[in-house]
């Protein structure tokens, strides 16, 4: 018949709390490893945000101009493009109207 005995049952004292110091060290170098890979992806997480705000604030501004292009392109053509042209002067008095009802409703 076969005994697995424990290793540790063979150990000192002074084994036993030097092995205990390794993997208290071995475990504190890994938690500083982690802290500094939190804030790397922290940082670059910010980065990251910081880049995806300014991109939606240029894909607004691009849709800004499209649409002033769009109404200054249906004003200049003929009479077939002023329906366009109204639906779009239209879209922007409703948005004035609701802009002006904002500011009426916060004085």
């Amino acid at each position: 018949m076969l005994y697995c005995i424990d290793k540790t049952a063979f150990m000192t004292n002074k084994e036993i709390i030097d092995a205990l110091s390794a993997d208290v060290r071995k475990l504190m170098q890994q938690h500083a490893a982690a802290v500094e890979q939190l804030r790397a992806a922290r940082k670059t997480n910010e980065e990251q945000a910081q880049k995806i705000r300014s991109l939606q604030e240029l894909a607004k501004a691009n849709k800004e101009e499209i649409a002033r292009l769009r109404l200054g392109n249906a004003l200049e053509k003929g009479s077939g493009d002023k329906s366009a042209a109204r639906a779009q002067v239209n879209r922007l008095l409703r948005e004035v109207d609701k802009c002006i009802a904002l500011i009426s409703n916060e004085i």
